[in-house]
């Protein structure tokens, strides 16, 4: 999971405040204020569903992500690649741990 912040305004102390940003894979998974500390997030039944969806869409754009990657540094993509092929699928365990834990 990967998080952000951004500037929001809180429902709960009525403040414009920092607010983290938490993400599985691209989807928004949670929000918490920094100043009072509300936590809101998804169900994991809305999540599941909705993550599979987005899998599925970041899987058939893979090969045209990475013809332009190739495009644009070849040998650095080269030298990446092997790296990056043995991280996906712990990313991906990961993003689905992350929404199985709710």
């Amino acid at each position: 999971m990967s998080h952000e912040e951004a500037e929001l305004h809180c429902e709960v102390c009525g403040q414009l405040t920092d607010h983290e940003l938490h993400y599985a894979g691209r989807l928004l998974d949670s929000v918490r204020c920094t100043r009072c500390g509300t936590h809101v997030e998804l169900s994991a039944r809305a999540l599941i569903p909705a993550y599979a969806l987005d899998l599925e869409q970041r899987l058939l754009s893979k090969p045209r992500r990475m013809l332009r990657r190739i495009a644009r540094d070849p040998g650095g993509y080269l030298r990446q690649l092997p790296r990056a092929v043995l991280r996906q699928p712990r990313k991906f365990l990961s993003e689905f741990r992350g929404l199985l834990r709710r």
